[in-house]
């Protein structure tokens, strides 16, 4: 688990403090990172992932739809600042993987989602992380947590589905939005 030049994340992956989104960086983070995809094309773009890391509830339940069964799901049971159908709540719900709980109000990266994720992404076992609030910056400690060839997987509202496979390239790209989000608490 390589975190690059994160100075506040700790050998084993774990943060001790929030990180906050700043309003100066809402517009990079608007832009998808990876090739936006419908469904059909998503399988395809996961072969040869290492690991599947799927963020949202919407992106989780088209996996599972698919016969795909993500090695990690975070979801908050909301989709498009609603709450999401009974039928993807079920669906999540059955799934396989662990359970963790964990709050993460909006904008934020708590040290519980942050440090819930690493914990996650050093086990064999499949992982579900809900959370209670909202889970949109996730995606960013996927990045960063992440080994070389695993897939970080987060839907774009009324874009589609992005797909990152996750290289050193990114990780430095994500490492720098990262240590903007802890430099300006």
């Amino acid at each position: 688990m390589s975190t690059g030049s994160l100075h506040f994340v700790s050998a084993d992956g774990t943060i001790d403090s929030d990180l906050q989104l700043p309003e100066s960086l809402r517009a990079e983070l608007a832009r998808p990172y990876g090739p936006v995809l419908n469904e059909m094309d998503l399988a395809g773009h996961l072969r040869g992932c290492k690991r599947a890391l799927a963020i949202g509830d919407m992106v989780c339940a088209s996996l599972i739809e698919m016969g795909i069964e993500p090695d990690l799901m975070i979801f908050d049971f909301r989709t498009e600042r609603g709450p999401c159908g009974e039928e993807t709540k079920n669906l999540l719900r059955k799934a396989e993987g662990v359970n963790i709980k964990v709050q993460n109000p909006p904008g934020m990266l708590t040290i519980e989602l942050w440090n819930a994720i690493a914990k996650a992404l050093k086990t064999d076992k499949k992982v579900k992380i809900e959370v209670s609030g909202e889970e949109d910056l996730a995606s960013l400690a996927c990045i960063a947590l992440a080994e070389t060839g695993d897939c970080v997987i987060y839907g774009i509202p009324n874009q589609g589905i992005s797909v990152i496979r996750v290289d050193e390239e990114i990780k430095k790209v994500i490492g720098g939005i990262l240590s903007q989000m802890h430099s300006e608490r």
